[in-house]
């Protein structure tokens, strides 16, 4: 499979998968309603105030998730312990077709991570995360990032972060951040980030591409690949056609890129090792 079929039919996987999920409307049609009977979640449910400390051993802030009037998330109001007053207010992202109204029929799965927390720049506060979008049956959630600035004592949003936040984890034990992305199929990508200067820098790139329907004869379905950065420039360390499922269980370390040769010019992707 040539990089170009790899990358088309990626971007087309990815299109599919950030199409509106209807987890509302097909418990509306299991429960006999449809989606415009569904009743908005209560505003002030319990259920949307979360409390967790931005570090450890100190109080825990209040955290309320407010809903628009279509039911959707508009913001969250942030709270000092025992203070009825919020300190901070923040929007919601809202990217367009990425959100639906919140409502009674939504699971668990879904307002349990209407807000999560995390390090996210390992400066030793939590950072905030307030799920724009998410998909249960592929584990997707994507966020809008708020990092806590301990000068001001108010969380700032990033983009940097908002942009790249597909399933993100934080491991402190290495400080980088990982973004990854599972498909239907068993296709999946992942990135890995480092921080360097205040800005995020991409250090890996793995992935398993394709589909059963691409393989012809001679021709494999999928393709692993891995990328590492060599004197500035991400690279293919590795390319190897995967042609069972019992080699998509098996897929070889990538190399890494102290012990990868620097690249050739001017190839824009050249290929370093390449296993058959």
């Amino acid at each position: 499979m040539s990089g170009k079929t790899v990358y088309l039919f990626s971007l087309l996987v990815f299109l599919l998968s950030c199409a509106p999920c209807v987890p509302n409307r097909a418990a509306a049609q299991l429960n006999g309603t449809t989606h415009d009977e569904l009743k908005p979640l209560d505003p002030n449910d319990p259920q949307l105030t979360f409390s967790f400390p931005i570090r450890p051993g100190e109080k825990p802030f209040r955290f309320k998730v407010n809903l628009d009037k279509a039911g959707s998330v508009a913001d969250v109001s942030i709270f000092h312990e025992g203070v009825s007053t919020p300190f901070q207010t923040l929007k919601a992202c809202g990217r367009a077709g990425l959100t639906e109204p919140i409502n009674e029929d939504w699971g668990g799965y879904y307002i349990s991570n209407l807000l999560g927390h995390a390090d996210l720049n390992f400066d030793g506060f939590e950072d905030l995360e307030l799920l724009d979008y998410a998909i249960p049956h592929l584990d997707k959630k994507i966020y809008c990032i708020y990092l806590w600035d301990e000068k001001a004592s108010l969380f700032r949003y990033s983009k940097e972060l908002t942009d790249i936040s597909v399933n993100l984890e934080a491991h402190p034990e290495s400080k980088t951040l990982t973004v990854s992305e599972d498909w239907q199929g068993g296709a999946w990508h992942e990135s890995t980030y480092r921080w360097k200067g205040g800005k995020l820098e991409l250090i890996e790139e793995n992935s398993l591409l394709g589909d059963w329907s691409l393989q012809e004869d001679g021709k494999c379905g999928f393709e692993y690949t891995c990328s590492r950065p060599i004197k500035g420039k991400m690279v293919i360390t590795l390319e190897k056609p995967v042609c069972t499922s019992e080699e998509m269980d098996n897929l070889p370390d990538c190399p890494v890129a102290d012990a990868t040769p620097a690249p050739k010019m001017p190839s824009e992707r050249p290929v370093v090792e390449k296993n058959n």
